[in-house]
């Protein structure tokens, strides 16, 4: 017996972590996954972000809200996907079915929490890029109080379902998500967006040289779009080596929605915005009005 037990261990501990430890959008992801496949393709890059910075310095003199880069990548990633409307798509079944709006979803980490908030706005190739930060501030500062929707739902579904329930829920509405076109429900507004804009350029963030998006379970999410740090760096420019600043820019997409083709002209299409904001900026918004519910944060 003795010789058995040295032929055999347990590395794993007897009991698995409690459902409650884990952080709600991680539940989704351990419920909701199906058996691996990965029908997708990721593009990197890097960009020259020289004229993005000198942009967002003469903006931030005049402006009334502070603007970053983050608010730069949701305007270009909006402004850009309206002018690929095979993008703004989901699969559902074998089928492939349009928006009827350009939403665009982005997460801000909630340090008191330790997980992430994921913010939606709508109709984002109308917003203008002041209004896209105040936007994002007004839902960080709330996501602090613990007073966005999200918080109200998560708070909702703890009172309605146990653990083991909400697990199983989860993983039976996205096994009928994934088959049939069903309305959404308000805890699940966030899929009515195909793309998830992620900037990891925060205080801290170490270098980016590859970058591997996951998948949303739901499969609404068949599009991210992730910069990572600026960092100086030696590169060509008319013959001679400059130092100028550069961010990766990393794009994932679903092969079953478009090819390399399609996504190398999305991504160019994004770098010159970002090249050039000023014109991004300049262009003709409509129905960009402050106190149109369909203009906010969902």
């Amino acid at each position: 017996m003795s010789d058995l037990k040295s032929l055999i261990e347990w590395p794993l501990e007897s009991k698995p972590v409690p459902q409650a430890d884990l952080p709600y959008f991680n539940l989704h992801y351990l419920y909701g996954c199906k058996t691996p496949s990965d029908p997708t393709i990721v593009w990197g890059t890097e960009i020259d972000v020289t004229g993005m910075q000198a942009f967002l310095r003469e903006q931030n003199k005049t402006s009334r809200i502070l603007l970053s880069p983050a608010h730069l990548l949701l305007q270009a990633v909006g402004r850009n996907l309206a002018k690929f409307p095979r993008l703004n798509s989901r699969v559902v079944g074998n089928r492939i079915y349009r928006f009827r709006e350009t939403n665009v979803r982005t997460m801000i980490y909630n340090k008191e929490l330790g997980e992430v908030d994921v913010v939606m706005l709508r109709n984002a190739p109308q917003l203008s890029l002041e209004r896209i930060a105040r936007l994002m501030w007004k839902y960080q500062r709330q996501a602090v109080k613990r007073d966005t929707q999200d918080h109200t739902d998560r708070r909702i579904q703890k009172q309605w379902w146990p653990r083991p329930l909400l697990a199983l829920a989860v993983k039976t509405y996205f096994w009928l998500d994934s088959r049939f076109k069903l309305p959404k429900m308000r805890f699940d507004r966030l899929s009515s967006a195909p793309v998830l804009v992620n900037f990891l350029g925060f205080s801290g963030a170490p270098s980016m040289t590859m970058y591997k998006p996951s998948s949303y379970p739901d499969e609404s999410s068949n599009l991210s779009v992730t910069m990572g740090r600026i960092e100086k760096k030696p590169v060509v420019r008319g013959g001679e080596v400059v130092v100028r600043p550069m961010a990766p820019l990393f794009i994932r997409i679903d092969h079953r929605l478009a090819d390399a083709f399609v996504l190398a002209q999305f991504l160019s299409a994004i770098s010159d915005s970002l090249n050039d904001p000023a014109v991004m900026e300049s262009q003709e918004i409509k129905g960009n009005d402050p106190e149109n519910p369909a203009l906010q944060a969902a």
